[in-house]
């Protein structure tokens, strides 16, 4: 048993922020402004200026992806030019000889000096020998060597957005590369690397996600090996996963035993701002004959909604521009129609542009929307750049309040490895929203998106995603009280100590261990 006394922000219905809490054999026993007798004699955890909160979730990360990109592979984001990024990959090279793939992340023409992509050739002149891929900070877009042009498959030159010129890929053809290097990954990096991914986002708080898995690799490796490990990690340490699966066949889903279909690659509906691919209903601002992409038609994103839903999954899709998101809801809302479902929980993610009768329809029909607050102060994609590509529309981009007061569920996701994730950086931004101060959030409705709307969004709400009595005990203490700051100051904000079920995490879980334990644990756990 454990007594905690001090700032104790709970995260429910009514806001409440109380002086105690009891926790028990991993339940809250307790919580109110006056600790009852029977509790008397416990020595409480005092903490003084610190604040406890429901531990936070991730409501859309690609979690193998990312997990490759942090514990096997590495980050280019932090360069300030072109020669600083061949740089950061001539030493990732030295320092792993053996590597028969070299694959980095987070290219972005709008932090470096010269302002441009970097291109094959440069590539070529830091790694000829083995193939390289630099994936672009947007997740939608990625530079290749020549070693690697050289090794893909001739349709995927056939395919949009394939340029060898340059190196850069985007659209079909950036899916169909990716579908090819997940297959030179090996097994055995990415289970080290999922494990260690789940350390890595219990440091930032983190006790529940959900991953979108299915990026390609043979058989759905992915899919399987996070499946494993999460329900290992479930055991161990009670972190939640709530896996949805990147496909647009819904048998595939039903055959694993998942209750969750969607998410983005398979079912992007648009692009990205990025590539300028997401789809729009009006031409991009610097280019009069781009509207971006629908990768499907109406019809196609209607008959895997009505099969999804009838199957009884829940949905996400990924949609960014207005036309995308348009096409979303439209989607979504004939599937209700053919099989009504009164608590679907279908959501969008990204929702960046949307017109407000789409909005009012998210709002009448159920429908959540998991943004990325992390995206609005992101140096990758800076203002200016969306201003010389959307003009006037960048103000209504990502309208936190709107959405909020009209009633939809809104629930904060990294998009990781796209942003990091890291849910009090989400915090700041939706607190302090760039392109329209009055979006901003209130730090209570900000610390709610990335806590009781992640749980409610995975049908999680009874158990977790606030502190209340009889609810799991996953908290997180942070070192300072967040309601008490100004949300400038936010980033000041640390997390100091995660407990799952009541219990600190623990972390460096060995690999036959956890294969093991995912192996005999049931599929319900995730």
């Amino acid at each position: 048993m454990q007594v905690f006394h001090g700032t104790i922000i709970t995260c429910d219905e009514s806001d409440h922020v109380f002086s105690y809490l009891v926790e028990d054999k991993g339940k809250i026993e307790y919580v109110g402004n006056h600790l009852p007798e029977i509790y008397a004699g416990k020595t409480p955890v005092e903490l003084g200026e610190k604040a406890l909160l429901p531990s936070f979730g991730d409501g859309h990360i690609h979690f193998s992806n990312w997990a490759l990109i942090a514990g096997s592979f590495f980050d280019v984001r932090s360069a300030g030019n072109v020669p600083e990024t061949g740089a950061l990959i001539e030493n990732f090279i030295r320092a792993h000889p053996k590597s028969k793939l070299v694959l980095c992340f987070g290219a972005s023409k709008h932090r470096v000096e010269e302002k441009r992509w970097i291109t094959r050739r440069e590539l070529d002149r830091v790694c000829q020998d083995k193939p390289l891929i630099v994936i672009c900070y947007d997740g939608h877009s990625c530079i290749i060597n020549s070693c690697l042009l050289n090794k893909l498959p001739a349709k995927i030159h056939r395919l949009r957005g394939f340029n060898a010129d340059t190196g850069q890929l985007f659209n079909e053809a950036y899916y169909a590369a990716m579908d090819f290097v997940t297959s030179m990954v090996s097994p055995l990096s990415l289970v080290r690397s999922i494990i260690k991914g789940y350390d890595l986002l219990a440091e930032k708080g983190i006790g529940m996600i959900h991953p979108v898995e299915g990026i390609g690799f043979p058989l759905d490796l992915d899919v399987t090996l996070v499946s494993l490990i999460a329900r290992a990690q479930t055991q161990k340490n009670h972190f939640q996963t709530r896996l949805f699966f990147q496909t647009m066949d819904p048998c595939k889903v039903k055959k694993r035993k998942l209750p969750r279909i969607g998410g983005c690659f398979a079912t992007a509906l648009d692009g990205c701002f990025g590539a300028c691919d997401a789809a729009l209903v009006e031409p991009y601002t610097h280019d009069p004959n781009n509207k971006g992409i629908l990768f499907y038609e109406d019809r196609d994103v209607v008959n895997f909604t009505k099969a999804a839903n009838r199957a009884g999954l829940q949905i996400e899709m990924h949609a960014i521009g207005d036309a995308a998101t348009h096409q979303a809801v439209m989607a979504i809302e004939q599937a209700l129609k053919d099989f009504p479902r009164p608590d679907h929980r279908h959501t969008l993610i990204h929702a960046c542009l949307m017109a407000p009768e789409d909005i009012d329809k998210c709002a009448r029909l159920g429908i959540g929307i998991t943004l990325q607050p992390g995206f609005l102060i992101s140096p990758l994609e800076p203002v200016a750049y969306l201003e010389e590509i959307l003009g006037p529309r960048v103000k209504t981009s990502s309208p936190l309040k709107t959405l909020i007061d009209s009633g939809i569920h809104v629930s904060s996701g990294s998009d990781a490895p796209v942003t990091h994730p890291d849910p009090l950086r989400a915090i700041y931004g939706a607190c302090n929203h760039p392109y329209d101060p009055g979006q901003s959030l209130s730090i209570q409705q900000a610390l709610k998106m990335a806590t009781y709307e992640v749980a409610r969004t995975g049908f999680d709400e009874q158990r977790r995603g606030s502190l209340e009595k009889g609810k799991v005990a996953d908290m997180v203490i942070l070192n300072r009280n967040p309601l008490a700051m100004d949300p400038k100051d936010l980033l000041k904000l640390e997390v100091d100590q995660l407990y799952l079920s009541g219990k600190s995490y623990t972390p460096n879980m060995p690999l036959l261990h956890a294969l093991a334990r995912g192996l005999v644990a049931s599929n319900r756990l995730i």
